[in-house]
């Protein structure tokens, strides 16, 4: 048994280690891709409008998971943060775009999104069928919060 003093400047804070780790970073980035997919979707979907915050939403979220698990200042965490924002609001929108084709054929969500699993060139059609300039505008402020987020504070 150790009958040594504790310092009372001691942490037990599993976070203390300030080491950079990508890999906790990729999923926490990944989770969070997909938590805001989902609101990013359901928001759309019961509002029947695309609200522009909500891109910057999705990055941020990404990238403040990215920030605090990943711990990391170098550029690879930027661009998955971007990246997985991009990915996020794309998923989002096929939440959306899936929420109401459900709705539309009087099926279940999941028949939908196994359809668009088995005709991924159908899905992609989709996507192009539906696209509008402000989506771009939407991605590029998603990708400039997922990437502006996921550094590391010094």
């Amino acid at each position: 048994m150790n009958n040594q003093p504790v310092s009372p400047t001691a942490s037990t804070d599993p976070f203390e280690n300030k080491s950079p780790n990508l890999l906790l970073g990729l999923i926490a980035g990944g989770v969070a891709m997909l938590v805001g997919a989902v609101i990013w979707g359901a928001v759309t979907y019961f509002t029947k409008y695309q609200i522009g915050w909500m891109s910057i939403g999705v990055g941020f979220l990404v990238g403040i998971a990215i920030q605090k698990f990943g711990r990391g200042n170098s550029i690879l965490f930027g661009i998955m943060g971007a990246a997985l924002a991009l990915i996020g609001c794309l998923l989002g929108n096929l939440f959306f775009y899936g929420g109401v084709i459900a709705e539309m054929r009087g099926v279940t969500l999941f028949n939908v999104f196994l359809s668009m699993i088995l005709d991924p060139v159908g899905t992609v059609d989709l996507f192009f069928a539906a696209f509008e300039f402000m989506d771009l505008v939407f991605y590029a402020l998603a990708i400039y919060a997922g990437f502006r987020y996921s550094f590391a504070s010094k």
